[in-house]
């Protein structure tokens, strides 16, 4: 899940679209010329970044526009620890609504030493990551968002791996979304249920199990931008019903986000309340 995409030529952390912010911008350029109207910040990795699978946050920034502005803070390859190191520019946003789903290179990280030698190298880590060390950084990221800013914060539970709904990869996955859970429960903010609505498409388990590596993501990335392939028919060539490369969404998938993410944001925004998780 590392940043292999075609970066975006106008800002290296966000798509950039600026009249009026139609399209959601990096936080650091927001944060430089706000507009006074209401702010979402969807923070995350790559699945929110939106290069490397269908951009969720677009849509959201779409159906909340003219009247609040959405700036789509997800940065290919973060972990948590890396989001926590980039929360400053976040907060200089003045959210009024955040979103977090963070928490999946984390995961990936516990697979094999190559992956964990990857980020340590990639993403210039202090430490391996360990369940532990993603618990204690999402508790952070979730107390400076509470305390430093006036936002209502939502967490989403991690989506699935492998586009499997049972066996090596759930259980994999599984203490991940119950450290998402615990660290909400304990500061009081929403979990939005994207795991659970996303393994809600996925009726038969793939026929050929994700292997676990990074073969797929290079495969992926060449039928997009070489092939101009869609994200659906990527995902169906390699035998997913949600998954373009057993990490990254497909349009399905990504769909179920933007949702959780809307309902969220219009919940807060017309009503002042973050409901429950």
């Amino acid at each position: 899940m590392t940043n292999n995409a075609p970066a975006d030529p106008q800002h290296p952390r966000g798509t950039a679209r600026d009249r009026g912010f139609p399209k959601p911008i990096g936080p650091r350029r927001y944060a430089t010329r706000p507009s006074g109207r209401p702010v979402l910040v969807c923070a995350g990795d790559s699945i929110t970044h939106g290069a490397m699978t269908p951009n969720w946050v677009t849509r959201v920034a779409d159906s909340l526009a003219p009247t609040t502005d959405t700036v789509n803070a997800g940065f290919a390859g973060d972990l948590a620890w890396n989001l926590l190191s980039r929360l400053d520019d976040i907060i200089a946003c003045r959210p009024s609504v955040v979103t977090v789903l963070i928490g999946t290179n984390d995961a990936l990280a516990q697979i094999s030493p190559s992956w964990s030698d990857g980020y340590m190298k990639a993403q210039h880590l202090p430490q391996r990551p360990t369940a532990q060390s993603y618990e204690d950084n999402l508790r952070q990221i979730v107390h400076r968002l509470r305390t430093e800013t006036t936002a209502a914060v939502a967490l989403m539970s991690l989506p699935p791996l492998g586009g499997a709904t049972k066996g090596r990869w759930h259980d994999h996955l599984a203490p991940y979304n119950a450290i998402v859970q615990t660290v909400a429960t304990e500061a009081g903010v929403p979990v939005l249920p994207v795991h659970d609505r996303i393994a809600e498409l996925i009726t038969d388990q793939p026929p050929t199990p994700w292997d676990g590596t990074k073969k797929l993501m290079a495969a992926t990335l060449a039928q997009r931008f070489l092939l101009r392939r869609s994200w659906e028919a990527i995902a169906r060539r390699h035998g997913f019903a949600t998954t373009t490369d057993g990490v990254h969404l497909n349009v399905a998938a990504a769909a179920q986000i933007a949702a959780l993410v809307e309902q969220f944001a219009t919940t807060v925004l017309e009503t002042g309340k973050a409901g429950a998780s």
